[in-house]
């Protein structure tokens, strides 16, 4: 029976993969979105010789939604690059580590990109700034959709850290060969 420290960072973590589900559902639906609007501008300037004002626009922050808002439940899932390579050569002794520290050094990172965007995104709603395309769109409000995934991806190493400090298996691919090996 776990202690009852460790249920709740567990209950913490399941809580992060649910927003990060979330992010990953919401990034699916961007992109599918912008798979739609790429293909009408393609259609209305190969057929009409006319390009949608907007397509540029929305389609660079839905490339960056797609970007950021699934990248927590990219690497809940095991998708993210890494060099496993690594991993592999390390002594097993070693690994451990190693995934620590870069699970450390990564969510450094996620969190100095998190600060950066929701500064960002804050000085241009203070400053009522809009893009300079033709459709005009206050930039708060995509800097802001793009915080959020910065903030998911910080959330899910954050979830990755503590399930590395508690012993559990990171990512899903793992766990999977976790309970296959418990099963056996």
């Amino acid at each position: 029976m776990p202690s009852p420290v460790v249920r709740s960072v567990r209950a913490v973590c399941r809580l992060i993969d649910a927003l990060n589900l979330a992010g990953g559902v919401f990034a699916a639906a961007c992109c599918a979105l912008l798979a739609l609007m790429l293909i009408a501008e393609v259609i209305a300037t190969s057929m009409f010789a006319w390009s949608q004002p907007w397509a540029v626009e929305y389609g660079a922050y839905l490339c960056a939604f797609t970007m950021l808002a699934g990248s927590g439940y990219a690497l809940r899932a095991g998708s993210h690059i890494r060099v496993q390579l690594a991993l592999e050569w390390s002594a097993r002794s070693v690994r451990p580590l190693i995934e620590l520290f870069c699970t450390t050094a990564a969510l450094v990172v996620a969190l100095m990109l998190s600060w950066g965007l929701i500064e960002l995104a804050w000085r241009s709603h203070v400053r009522n700034s809009v893009s300079y395309f033709a459709m005009q769109t206050p930039l708060a409000w995509p800097q802001a959709m793009m915080a959020a995934g910065a903030v998911l991806l910080a959330a899910a190493l954050v979830a990755r850290l503590l399930r590395l400090l508690i012993g559990d298996p990171p990512d899903l691919a793992t766990d999977a060969g976790s309970a296959t090996a418990r099963a056996e």
